[in-house]
């Protein structure tokens, strides 16, 4: 069962990094030198972790749609932002051209992903007491 749900996560993880134009990850793989991991554990939970200086650093557990969403966001941010710096010069910040970019990457791959992610960025700015920044993010429901 187990195998089953590793290669379904695999061809997920690879869909996904295809459309991200992103290096895939191989589920099951444990890399410890500042990198992301995607495993199932022995009692069939989904882990999305990331290890920094041969420690972990993040180890996120939930269902299938949990750790893809979680890679997705992961690597749509990294995506974003490399775009956010080559696309500057108009004069506006560049959170808001990376959060832009992001939402509309997500969207692509899941429309619920890309609202979810401007609802985690919103409860977290407003928690680190960065409203103004909330206004950055795209305008949907979800922003608040």
């Amino acid at each position: 069962m187990v195998d089953t749900k590793c290669s379904h996560l695999q061809a997920e993880i690879d869909r996904l990094a295809a459309a991200l134009h992103v290096p895939s990850i191989e589920v099951g793989a444990i890399r410890r030198d500042d990198d992301y991991n995607v495993f199932i554990d022995s009692d069939g939970r989904y882990h999305f972790a990331y290890w920094e200086r041969g420690r972990p650093n993040l180890d996120l557990v939930g269902e299938l749609d949990d750790v893809l969403y979680w890679f997705a966001e992961t690597f749509s941010s990294i995506v974003a932002s490399g775009y956010a710096s080559r696309a500057r010069g108009d004069g506006r910040d560049r959170r808001e051209l990376w959060w832009a970019h992001q939402y509309q990457l997500l969207y692509r791959l899941d429309p619920v992903w890309a609202g979810r992610c401007v609802r985690e960025l919103s409860e977290k700015l407003r928690g680190w007491g960065m409203p103004e920044a909330v206004q950055l993010l795209p305008d949907v429901p979800e922003r608040g």
